[in-house]
């Protein structure tokens, strides 16, 4: 029997696994939900909500072709012992994806059982070697989507046609009114109002909170579960750039282009350990009350508590502010940075686990370098006007511009009924730096300009 195992690649579109599958007979299309992956990693309901959408959309594209969408829910092991079992024996058609495609590798070797998977191997391929491999897979024509889909009669009785079993399942967190939905459809209408129209300011406004939420591509949550696929994304950004007459709008599309190879080149590479060098030796305590204030957006700084409002809402926050809210907490407020990722990780919808880690280790300054970002004054550059800081503290919204960063000076500060705030932002800045440098006083050995991989310094947001 052949199963195709559907996990970050949520689409019928480009879909090589389903493809070779269904041209060798019937097809079982099957999503496994593990619990174990959704209890012990920082997964939430606003997730699983990303997930439920597009698996509904799925279903019903491939119920289009004659097919049918199971769902099964225990660990993928036990999944496929139990397809094993009822078959006798199986091919599993898979694209390759970290660590679930590695459990599933392990269980099929063990029991001598066939896998195909399919896309580019970029782990730990680095340098040229890296783009040749991977831009010569972008080029390759994408695979055509089935035109029919053949499911057999005979079917094992733990698996799910019915979507609603994975709604009730227990998760923390909330599920989100306001964020992207999740689906094939919903991606590509997102790439395509990007290309034609949103993306004339993608560079201009890049670090802008509001601007940044129309002009970026958006894509980060399609990508990372995998509603629309990279090779899509870049034959039709390719196809905009080859025939595009104008050179500020060429410029827009190959920054685009560059940040997402820069995405998949993250990635690729093999989670390194986190590498504190000098500033291990930074004194950093817990303080629970600073962190939940910080996470429910209650800091007394507006900045800071509008960027954490906003991602708490929409489950999505530009660049800027991702740096900006993760270094107030871990070099300004130098709390351990454990709690704080996790946490992120559970309210952006877009999480991908080697990316978050590694940008919150860039962020976090855990590179041997660390940078004290002062966030009024960031803020202030961010937002000049406060129209991002209005939106989302309504308690400000009527204060006047000269004070919309630093509401503590209004004269009828304590009649706004909004936070003061928790700490003197100076002071503390002040006194992580004076940390930071008696450390690197003391010749302690860092990292060197050029250490640490070409990536280190890139930046990327969708």
């Amino acid at each position: 029997m052949n199963i195709v195992l559907f996990n970050k690649d949520l689409r019928i579109s480009d879909h090589q696994p389903l493809a070779e599958a269904t041209a060798s007979g019937e097809v079982l299309p099957l999503y496994v939900f593990e619990p174990s992956q959704w209890n012990e990693k920082p997964l939430s309901a606003r997730h699983l909500q990303f997930v439920v959408e597009s698996l509904e959309e799925l279903s019903n594209e491939i119920k289009e072709k004659g097919g049918k969408l199971f769902t099964a829910i225990n660990e993928v092991e036990i999944v496929l012992e139990g397809l094993l079992e009822s078959y006798h024996s199986i091919n599993i058609f898979a694209h390759n994806d970290g660590w679930f495609i590695d459990k599933v590798k392990k269980w099929a070797d063990q029991n001598q059982q066939s896998l195909f998977c399919y896309g580019p191997e970029l782990v730990n391929v680095h340098g040229k070697r890296f783009y040749e491999r991977f831009v010569s897979y972008l080029k390759e024509p994408q695979t055509e989507v089935p035109a029919h889909i053949d499911v057999p009669s005979r079917l094992p009785g733990f698996l799910l046609t019915d979507l609603k079993k994975l709604q009730t399942f227990k998760i923390k967190g909330e599920k989100i009114r306001f964020g992207q939905q999740g689906g094939e459809w919903k991606a590509i209408e997102t790439l395509d109002s990007f290309l034609e129209d949103r993306f004339a300011k993608y560079i201009e406004n890049y670090t802008k909170p509001l601007p940044s939420s129309l002009s970026s591509s958006r894509l980060s949550a399609y990508i990372t579960w995998g509603n629309i696929s990279i090779r899509t994304i870049f034959q039709r950004t390719e196809e905009k750039l080859q025939t595009c007459k104008v050179e500020e709008e060429k410029t827009q599309y190959e920054e685009f282009l560059s940040k997402l190879i820069s995405r998949v080149k993250i990635c690729s590479m093999e989670s390194p350990e986190q590498e504190l060098h000098a500033i291990s030796e930074i004194k950093r305590d817990w303080n629970e009350e600073w962190f939940q204030r910080w996470l429910q957006g209650r800091t007394g700084i507006p900045i800071i508590d509008a960027a954490m409002r906003s991602l708490t809402k929409t489950g999505w926050m530009n660049f800027s502010l991702r740096a900006l809210v993760t270094s107030f907490i871990t070099n300004t407020l130098l709390l351990d940075v454990k709690n704080p990722s996790h946490a992120l990780a559970g309210l952006f919808l877009d999480y991908e686990p080697a990316v978050h880690d590694f940008y919150i280790q860039q962020h976090a300054e855990m590179k041997g370098k660390m940078k004290i970002i002062d966030p009024v004054k960031v803020g202030k550059e961010l937002d000049p006007d406060g129209v991002f800081i209005r939106r989302y503290i309504p308690e400000l919204s009527r204060l006047p511009e000269e004070y919309i960063h630093e509401p503590w000076l209004y004269p009828a500060f304590y009649r706004l009924g909004y936070e003061a705030p928790m700490v003197d932002v100076k002071k503390k800045c002040k006194q992580a730096r004076l940390q930071y440098q008696s450390i690197k006083s003391k010749g302690k050995p860092g990292r060197k300009k050029g250490e640490g991989g070409e990536t280190e310094q890139l930046s990327f947001d969708f």
